[in-house]
């Protein structure tokens, strides 16, 4: 198999958190009879990949998500006890309220852009030779991986119930705002490393971060609901966010050129 390792190595050093995180994954795997090699197939990781991970090195949220799959294990079972306060998640909704904000989501989908079409139009705005002579349709397709998707949404939605702006969970966090709107949004995979401040900062389990799994908690559904409706409030700042910086890459490109 020749497949692209997708282990990230921050700095070659193994902590206590990946170590231990690696051990649960060997030890759930071998214990439902796996081999390396299983999980490759079903996951199409590479030996090296798996390997890497279980003996403690850090490993992309992606990279986990397809393990944690593989493996038909929660989070819960796997990841390693977190060393940062948890504190519950207070949220009243209403049937009334739920439907007002579905209601409202509904119509701004019908009579809006979606922000991810807004995303793509705007990379194929720098790439429209390259489209054209594809015959692209890629404005009708997300670019974003639906697991990253996911994650940014649910972090998305833990901030807004916390009362926290996209800075301050970045602060909180160790990550520049920038970084911090990136991952929300779906455009940037973080490690488990970077999940695990992100958590901390919220104050919830870092399992929790893991949508899409087994074993999810029923606030978040709750918690999606207020998220879609905040997020058709904020659609025009993250629009202007990616138009500024493809504006920026724009003219860093030209001056080059020049």
């Amino acid at each position: 198999m020749n497949k692209k390792t997708e282990t990230q190595v921050s700095d070659g050093q193994s902590d206590e958190y990946l170590v231990d995180l690696g051990q649960r994954i060997k030890d759930v795997r071998e214990g439902k009879g796996m081999n390396v090699v299983n999980i490759c197939f079903v996951t199409d990781l590479a030996v090296g990949t798996i390997s890497n991970i279980e003996r403690g090195k850090n490993v992309s949220y992606v990279t986990l998500h397809k393990i944690l799959l593989a493996l038909k294990t929660p989070p819960t079972e796997i990841l390693p006890p977190d060393d940062h306060d948890i504190l519950p998640i207070e949220v009243k909704v209403s049937e009334e309220d739920t439907q007002k904000y579905l209601d409202l989501v509904s119509a701004f989908q019908k009579s809006s852009t979606s922000l991810s079409h807004l995303i793509h139009k705007l990379h194929l705005a720098r790439e429209h030779d390259v489209a054209e002579s594809k015959n692209a349709t890629s404005s009708e397709t997300d670019p974003r991986e639906p697991v990253v998707r996911q994650l940014g949404e649910r972090i998305r939605d833990i901030r807004l119930a916390r009362g926290l702006s996209v800075s301050e969970l970045g602060a909180a966090s160790g990550h520049q705002t920038p970084a911090m709107q990136l991952i929300e949004i779906g455009l940037r995979k973080p490690s488990i490393e970077s999940l695990r401040r992100i958590a901390a900062a919220l104050k919830v389990a870092t399992a929790d971060l893991f949508p899409g799994l087994p074993n999810q908690k029923d606030i978040f559904n709750s918690l999606r609901t207020l998220g879609l409706y905040s997020n058709i409030q904020s659609v025009r700042e993250q629009v202007e966010f990616f138009n500024d910086s493809f504006i920026a890459l724009s003219a860093a490109v030209q001056k080059t050129v020049n």
